[in-house]
């Protein structure tokens, strides 16, 4: 019979059981310690018939990879900085073209100026003539009236009584709602309240015209027809005039008080000797003094008021009995001062020293030691009335004043190289100098598209 080599492929079924259980608890061994094993198990001598079954594995086959350390060879770097270069050159092209594009969508021109200016001497031997608002010409220097009122008292020791007959005082505004020409009144002309009460105007006056619809208006001080204490009254709505109750003026002539009238008196009162009197009336009178200096620095903005000019009417008001033997002096205190618009004082000064400056517009500011004082003496009643001369010692300097419009208006489509012919035509400039973007532009924009710059003055 043949040989059946197919039986000799696979061990007897208890040798392989065993070589199995062992191979199953034993822990793993090296792989060609594994290969030996099996073989010594099967029981095989070297001498023994090979057959499939016995055939040994070569050691190549049977031999696991290799669990040495694999060497490992870096990748070649990337080329990381021409990347980079790649990436800066791109920005730097288009921030160029964004700048460039900026430039031609939204140009930008500029002209800088420095206004022309001139120091002023002031002399003392030439007066300024300044005259109220209401009646200035053109060309003259116009003023206008700040006023106020201050009161302040004291008390002092009384001594003994006295009987006294003191009529009450105010100020009252006369209005002309009549005529465009001023309108005379001549002194103690009666002014009457509702009440009938009786005041009259301690000097003449002359009442401005009218402008259109607008009463011209005088401020005047007045006193009660008689001594009493009924005469000290409130603020009164509308006095009337009693002397033009037949003219047609009556209803278009009339005042009124914005402050109430004080001073009347008429009987027994503490009295005060006359040295103490005066002594306190010099210490009261000091304060207010000092409080109506202040009144020049509430000048409205655009407007000046030198303290020279300031102007104060006292007026002493009757004593109140304060108690044991005491006795409160009062003083109030109307002051005025004329107060003038810088720019039209300059115009006025400028064409007075300068004569460059005639038909220019000009500012003017003064040093910080320039003095203001009148030629004669100013009562706070005059003020708004009449004319103030005056003369200012010191320095001043005068401002040209400059319209930027006109500028760019001239300025506009001309080549940049007219731009000296064209500055050369505004006197009020002293210096200039243009800036055109892009800066491949040669003539200047449109005048909206020019923006002009004013430099300060420089100091003196």
């Amino acid at each position: 019979m043949a040989r059946n080599y197919m039986q000799d492929i696979s061990p007897p079924d208890d040798s392989a059981r065993k070589v199995r259980s062992r191979r199953a608890h034993a822990p793993e061994p090296e792989p060609e310690a594994v290969v030996e094993e099996v073989l010594q198990e099967d029981g095989l001598p070297e001498h023994h018939e090979r057959s499939i079954r016995s055939i040994r594995p070569s050691a190549a086959r049977m031999r696991y990879p290799s669990r040495e350390p694999v060497e490992h060879r870096p990748a070649p770097p990337r080329k990381r900085g021409r990347a980079i270069g790649v990436w800066i050159a791109a920005v730097i092209v288009l921030l160029i073209l964004g700048v460039i594009a900026f430039l031609v969508l939204f140009p930008s021109t500029s002209v800088t100026v420095v206004p022309r200016t001139q120091v002023v001497s002031f002399d003392a031997s030439s007066p300024f003539t300044a005259y109220p608002e209401a009646s200035a010409e053109a060309g003259t220097i116009a003023y206008g009236v700040l006023s106020q009122t201050f009161e302040d008292s004291a008390v002092v020791a009384a001594s003994g009584t006295e009987e006294a007959e003191e009529q009450a005082r105010g100020t009252m505004t006369v209005y002309n709602a009549h005529s465009e020409d001023k309108v005379p009144l001549i002194k103690n002309t009666r002014f009457q309240t509702p009440e009938g009460l009786i005041f009259r105007i301690a000097e003449s006056i002359e009442i401005p015209g009218k402008t259109g619809t607008t009463p011209g208006s005088l401020n005047v001080q007045v006193f009660a027809d008689q001594a009493g204490v009924e005469y000290n009254v409130g603020p009164v709505s509308r006095f009337t005039v009693p002397g033009l109750r037949t003219s047609e003026m009556y209803e278009n002539i009339y005042a009124e008080s914005k402050s109430a009238f004080t001073g009347g008196f008429s009987g027994t009162r503490p009295a005060v000797t006359e040295a103490v009197l005066e002594a306190a009336q010099a210490e009261v009178r000091g304060r207010l003094q000092e409080k109506a200096q202040q009144l020049a620095a509430t000048a409205p903005e655009g407007s000046i008021a030198f303290p020279g000019l300031l102007a104060v009417r006292f007026e002493t008001l009757p004593a109140i009995e304060e108690g044991s033997g005491s006795v409160r002096i009062s003083e109030r205190a109307t002051v005025s001062i004329p107060v003038f618009e810088e720019n039209r004082l300059a115009q006025s000064i400028g064409q007075a020293v300068s004569a460059s400056a005639e038909g220019q517009a000009v500012t003017i500011r003064f040093s910080d030691t320039l003095t203001a004082a009148s030629v004669e003496e100013i009562d706070a009643a005059d003020i708004g009335v009449e004319p103030v001369v005056f003369t200012l010692g010191g320095r001043g300097q005068l401002i040209w004043m400059l319209s930027g419009e006109e500028l760019a208006s001239a300025l506009a489509g001309r080549e940049e190289g007219a731009f000296e012919t064209i500055i050369q035509g505004f006197p009020s400039v002293a210096e200039a100098r243009a800036r055109l973007m892009p800066f491949w532009r040669s003539s200047f924009p449109e005048a909206e598209k020019i923006e002009i710059v004013v430099e300060p003055a420089p100091a003196f």
